[in-house]
C-alpha cells in the first residue's frame, strides 16, 4: 500500500530580519537566523545550518528508534552529537562531511551486536539521510546499564 505526506513549515521575517519558523499542527515556533552561520557567527538564533543538522540527526534517531522496536531492542537512551565540516571558498560553500555519534544505553549485554547492526541499517531507513548528498559518517556506542 502507497501512501504520501506533506510537511509545511511557514517563514516569517520581519524589517528588523527577525525570523521565525512555524507549522500549523504545532504551538511553538522557532527563531531562525536572517543570516547565514558562516557569515554572523555571533547570532543567538538557530541558523539554516543549525536546522539542516538537527534534520539529519532527529532524523537518524527516528530510524533508530523505528528498528530497535522493529527488531525487540529494549533501550534505555539515546543521545547524539552531529557535525557538519563546510568547505568555505571565494566562488561557494558545500557541506562536505555530517559525522553522526549516537550512544545508546541498553539493559543486556547480549543485545550489543544486534544494536550495533541497527545503527548500521538507520542509514537506509531515514528519510532525511537518504536525500543527502554529502559523506555521512557514524560512530555508534552501545553502553550496557
Amino acid at each position: 500500500m502507497e501512501t504520501s505526506a506533506e510537511y509545511q513549515v511557514d517563514l516569517k521575517c520581519n524589517a528588523n530580519q527577525n525570523a521565525r519558523v512555524s507549522t500549523v499542527i504545532f504551538n511553538d515556533d522557532i527563531e531562525v537566523s536572517s543570516y547565514s552561520c558562516l557569515k554572523n557567527l555571533n547570532d543567538d538564533a538557530w541558523s539554516a545550518e543549525h536546522l539542516f543538522l538537527a534534520a539529519v540527526e532527529s532524523s537518524y534517531m527516528t530510524a533508530f528508534f523505528s528498528t530497535a522496536k522493529h527488531k525487540g531492542i529494549k533501550f534505555k537512551s539515546f543521545k547524539s552529537t552531529a557535525r557538519a565540516t563546510i568547505l568555505l571558498s571565494d566562488e561557494f560553500s558545500e557541506i562536505t562531511d555530517i559525522v553522526l555519534k549516537p550512544i545508546v544505553i541498553i539493559e543486556k549485554s547480549s543485545k550489543i551486536n544486534k544494536t550495533l547492526k541497527i545503527f548500521t541499517l538507520c542509514k537506509e531507513h531515514s528519510l532525511v539521510i537518504k536525500a543527502l548528498k554529502v559523506r555521512l559518517h557514524i560512530f555508534p556506542s552501545v553502553i550496557v546499564a
